[in-house]
């Protein structure tokens, strides 16, 4: 398993996965964190899929406060300008983005990625959860 420091564009190697998911959640549970599980699958349309990465500019938006999360981490996916470029389409990348824990309050939020010149995603509508660990697939 590899990760991305937020402020580095170099890929950091992690000894075990199931040690880092662990301090995850214990993190989560004393510190207030919440956890994204992403999928995404490379498209036809790009030449050998394409490729995928993440901005810093990523947040949790409640739609009825307007309240932004910043994300605070990205596990196994490069942030934008680094790349991971996928060899053929088809090809699955998993990943997870850690935010701040979203306050009690929220009964639902978006996904939001602003990326350069209009691009990044959006998933709306994602019901809160009192375990703070979400799963979401990008398209």
């Amino acid at each position: 398993m590899k990760w991305y420091p937020l402020d580095e564009s170099e890929e950091k190697p992690m000894e075990n996965e199931m040690l880092w998911t662990s301090l995850a959640l214990q993190g989560q549970e004393v510190e207030g964190q919440t956890l994204v599980h992403c999928k995404y699958v490379s498209k036809d349309k790009y030449k050998n899929g394409g490729w995928v990465n993440i901005y810093k500019t990523t947040f949790l938006v409640n739609p009825d406060t307007r309240d932004m999360l910043a994300m605070a981490q990205a596990f196994q996916v490069p942030v934008s300008p680094a790349k991971h470029f996928f060899q053929e389409a088809g090809q699955l990348k998993q990943f997870t983005l850690l935010f701040p824990r979203i306050p009690k309050h929220w009964k639902r939020f978006h996904l939001l990625e602003v990326a350069d010149k209009g691009g990044g995603f959006r998933v709306s509508d994602i019901a809160r959860n009192d375990k703070g660990v979400y799963h979401v697939e990008l398209s």
